[in-house]
């Protein structure tokens, strides 16, 4: 067999072997339209943003999905004000068992101010988060949270989506 030929068999086995890939099997999905306009102060639930509740074996992964399109309303010449989100898991109480890398905390901007007084910066963004490992079997639901940081008076969450798959 010559090179070539070798390169070609190669080939064709590998795209056969990726055919069969493993497919992502969606266990939640959620989408809402509309403006939600939120304020300073604590984190607020991005409204239609709360999946079903799903079963998850112990530790085992799943991945979550959220896009949105996205405002911030801050003072003219702030270039730094930001929303953020954070991506919590809840039990069947409704009580925050984790949140989701890499949103934890309030460092991580979905859409941010561009100097312009209102809101501005309109952006269509999104976070791909992992859950999973750490939790013990049980039901769960996740959920959306937005914040607004560093000076920013008022946020928008557009049209979203929101995505839970293993």
């Amino acid at each position: 067999m010559n090179v070539k030929s070798f390169f070609r068999r190669t080939a064709v086995i590998a795209a056969l072997g990726l055919a069969g890939a493993a497919q992502a099997h969606v266990i939640a999905s959620n989408t809402a339209v509309g403006n939600f306009l939120y304020g300073p102060g604590a984190a607020v639930v991005v409204p239609g943003m709360t999946s079903a509740l799903f079963a998850n074996p112990a530790g085992a992964r799943f991945y979550v999905h959220f896009a949105a399109e996205c405002a911030v309303n801050a003072p003219a010449g702030n270039t730094t004000a930001w929303a953020d989100v954070d991506i919590v898991v809840l039990n069947v109480a409704g009580a925050v068992v984790q949140t989701l890398p890499p949103t934890v905390g309030n460092l991580g901007a979905l859409c941010s101010s561009d100097s312009s007084a209102g809101l501005s910066g309109w952006a269509s963004n999104a976070v791909i988060a992992i859950g999973g490992p750490g939790l013990p079997a049980g039901n769960y639901r996740v959920q959306v949270r937005a914040r607004l940081n560093n000076g920013a008076t008022g946020g928008s969450i557009g049209e979203r989506t929101l995505l839970v798959t293993r």
